[in-house]
């Protein structure tokens, strides 16, 4: 058993009190009557007073307040099961960890910059869940799809370049692992499903068309979001102060220059019936992802079973009320017959 408001059993401390306010002044009746008249001349004046009514109706009263007292503290007890449906979409967010994403052709990178716009978007979902998915060489699931923004928002603070132990970019593999988690952890149809790459769009794996052709085959949107420029920039590698010790080289020694690939992100787009979004001074127009995400169709993408106490304040509520009925019924005076036969007798 659970009490929802439990302080009001300080109320309880009512009756007592009024117990004993109800003896104090008895006892000044009886002492006020002495000095007014005698017994025999009250007796005759009081003829048509019920004493046992009088008690009865004060118990009444008393009891009935105790079971109101009780009313309002809501008890619960037995349990009643109560399924829990969460319409919504599912979103996938696939955050890009390649060494180009350390550029800072977008400041202060491009990595902490797409940390900062998914952050905002997650900020903007109402009734939708989240995964998180990191990638470079390999994809690796950061957060499962989850309702719970405030965990996803703090996941998404360790993605970082290096998080993924072998080197590369494959969006293609991205796309695939993103595609895996939905069909794993989704219950929602696939105008409900999205993925969201959030990348500069160098893609060193080639594996990109496998992805996309499983992601036409399915109906799942995807929507890029094209971090860096087109003019590209150099790739610094810092030491443990933060400054420059030099940029990053390919095998041949020479100096990496990474550069924003629009057409491959246009094309994944397109291909997708998705939108590509580009980041305009170091911004991207996320709101135009929330907007299309309210557009969408909602699906059922959750649903479970939970275990309610019942709110069971109707007996103790039904309990005073009799008592309390019976309180305004009774009075306190007798009926005609039984006051005649008095009248008789005396």
């Amino acid at each position: 058993m659970a009490f929802h408001y439990p302080f009001a059993f300080w109320f309880l401390l009512t009756i007592p009190l009024l117990l004993l306010l109800g003896a104090l002044f008895g006892i000044k009746i009886r002492n006020d009557r002495r000095r007014f008249a005698s017994a025999e001349l009250y007796d005759n004046l009081t003829r048509s007073l019920s004493r046992t009514k009088k008690k009865i109706g004060y118990f009444a009263f008393m009891i009935g307040l105790f079971f109101l007292i009780i009313a309002c503290t809501e008890p619960r007890f037995g349990t009643k099961t109560e399924i829990i449906r969460r319409t919504g979409t599912d979103v996938v967010i696939a955050l890009d960890t390649s060494y180009s994403m350390l550029a800072e052709d977008i400041k202060p990178n491009r990595i902490k910059q797409a940390r900062y716009e998914i952050h905002h978007l997650i900020n903007n979902l109402e009734g939708d869940r989240v995964a998180l998915v990191a990638f470079a060489g390999k994809t690796f699931v950061q957060c499962p799809l989850t309702s719970d923004y405030a965990a996803a928002k703090t996941l998404l603070e360790y993605i970082d370049v290096g998080i993924i132990s072998e080197p590369g970019s494959d969006i293609g593999g991205a796309i695939e692992g993103s595609l895996e988690l939905l069909k794993k952890g989704s219950e929602a149809g696939s105008e409900s499903q999205i993925i969201i790459l959030f990348t500069d769009g160098e893609d060193l794996e080639g594996n990109i068309q496998n992805g996309l052709k499983q992601s036409e085959e399915r109906g799942v949107r995807i929507f890029t979001v094209g971090i860096g420029t087109t003019g590209g920039e150099l790739i610094p590698i810092r030491d443990d102060n933060g400054q420059v010790e030099g940029y990053k080289k390919d095998r041949n020694g020479n100096v990496v220059k990474t550069s924003l690939d629009d057409k491959t992100l246009m094309d994944i787009a397109s291909k997708t019936n998705g939108s590509y979004l580009r980041s305009e001074n170091g911004e991207v127009d996320v709101e135009i992802i929330i907007d299309q995400l309210g557009r969408m169709q909602k699906s059922d993408i959750h649903e479970r079973k939970i275990s309610r106490l019942k709110e069971r304040y109707q007996i103790p509520l039904g309990i005073s009320l009799m008592f309390l009925l019976t309180w305004l019924i009774v009075g306190e005076r007798r009926k005609d017959m039984e006051i005649s036969r008095q009248r008789i007798k005396i």
